[in-house]
């Protein structure tokens, strides 16, 4: 019977020193995370769930410190396990920062009924009500946001076009700058030929006028006249041609001539 009784004493020094281990740390936690030092709260609550690893309270204080840290999904599957507690409060409270880790992550009607269950809880939580107001206000809200954000966005996409359309000429312009421009061409090519034109008629009639010229100055020079043949000198050369004539016979005649000719029989 007295070891029986010194079990029994031993285990329940046991238990209450582990028992008390665990409320230091998780006590210690808690005070780190009320200075903002969130990352070493966490590593004492994650110490003390090492004795302790179903603890709904340590799984609750966890999820409170991801969700610090913006770690919406780890904070949610923390939380989710408190719900089985047999705390009702503790379960109203795990309720509760579901639903504001579901507004967070945008998915605001699943805020709603987290805050609803909340209330299922504790119908007096104040805050709980307010969030599910506030929400509903909100998502009244977004059509007409979207809608106005739409209505700003097709009039910028108008107003760009509109500006697109002003620096850009019409189809009608383009056609028109190009039929200018062939047109300006041709203008410029034919005035181009009735240049050369005028050139050349101007360079011909220069020529023209250079030999007219050059024609006069022989003139009055008394060229032409060299060029002019003289009765006595046409006697001259008519005699000459004579002689020429009479000596070009004389030659023709003592040549050999052939043809038929006689032979005599020599009998």
């Amino acid at each position: 019977m007295k070891i029986f009784l010194a079990l029994v004493f031993y285990i329940s020094v046991l238990g209450w020193m582990w028992g008390d281990s665990l409320a230091s740390k998780n006590a210690q936690g808690n005070k780190l995370y009320k200075d903002g030092k969130v990352d070493e709260a966490l590593s004492k609550w994650r110490d003390a769930q090492i004795d302790n690893p179903d603890s709904d309270k340590l799984h609750y204080n966890i999820g409170n410190g991801l969700h610090v840290q913006k770690k919406y999904e780890d904070a949610f599957n923390k939380y989710e396990k408190t719900l089985d507690s047999k705390n009702s409060e503790l379960r109203s409270k795990a309720y509760y920062n579901i639903g504001n880790t579901h507004y967070r992550m945008g998915k605001l009607q699943e805020a709603i009924e987290d805050y609803k269950k909340c209330l299922e809880i504790n119908p007096e939580d104040e805050d709980a009500k307010y969030n599910i107001e506030f929400i509903k206000k909100k998502l009244k809200e977004q059509p007409k946001k979207q809608n106005d954000q739409k209505k700003e966005s097709r009039q910028e996409e108008n107003k760009d076009k509109e500006q697109q359309r002003q620096n850009k000429p019409s189809e009608r312009q383009e056609e028109q700058n190009k039929e200018q421009k062939q047109s300006e061409s041709k203008e410029s090519e034919k005035d181009s030929r009735k240049q050369e034109k005028e050139n050349q008629a101007k360079q011909e009639s220069a020529q023209q006028k250079s030999r007219e010229e050059k024609q006069e100055e022989r003139k009055s020079s008394g060229e032409e006249k060299k060029d002019e043949m003289s009765k006595e000198d046409a006697a001259r050369l008519l005699d000459a041609l004579n002689d020429d004539e009479k000596n070009l016979q004389k030659e023709l005649r003592n040549q050999p001539v052939e043809g038929r000719y006689r032979v005599d029989k020599d009998w």
